[in-house]
């Protein structure tokens, strides 16, 4: 068993399924994050996040071409104000780690189709919501502790990138 995937170890499938649905649902309805996330679409919203968290729990290498098309898929579902991406501008959120002063931005693989989120520019905060927002739905599922651990710890892992640090 120390050889199965966090994915497996969780559940499979259906279990992780409904601990996405329930973890979507509490950051839609949270006032405090609800406003990154765009109105259109929720079931491809759900659909993408579960295909992507479904990659990172199975280790899948994350600077791959198809991680990244993943990753862009979700994005491209949740955050986009535009879903054609050749009506989107030139300049966008791949420079958003540079206009908030970051050496080091943490876009590169996100696309164009998020530069609505310049005006909403994520920070610690907003990090420490989702965490408590996951922790809160593996509770509800009664995860087991260790697991809890686990899955916090690589959503952790994924801060500084994500916010541009």
């Amino acid at each position: 068993m120390s050889h199965s995937t966090l994915y497996n170890r969780l559940g499979g499938e259906e279990s992780v399924a409904r601990m996405v649905d329930h973890f979507y649902e509490n950051m839609t309805d949270d006032y405090r994050v609800s406003r990154f996330f765009n109105d259109s679409d929720k079931k491809t919203q759900r659909s993408t996040l579960k295909t992507l968290v479904r990659a990172i729990f199975e280790n899948h290498p994350t600077n791959t071409p198809e991680f990244k098309a993943l990753l862009t898929h979700f994005f491209m579902a949740a955050f986009a104000r535009f879903k054609d991406k050749e009506r989107l501008p030139e300049s966008g959120f791949a420079y958003f780690g540079y206009i908030i002063g970051q050496n080091n931005p943490s876009s590169k693989y996100l696309c164009d189709s998020h530069s609505h989120l310049l005006k909403f520019i994520p920070q610690d905060v907003h990090y420490d919501l989702m965490i408590t927002h996951l922790n809160d739905s593996l509770q509800f599922f009664n995860v087991e502790a260790s697991l809890i651990t686990e899955v916090l710890a690589l959503a952790e892992s994924g801060r500084n990138a994500l916010l541009g640090k």
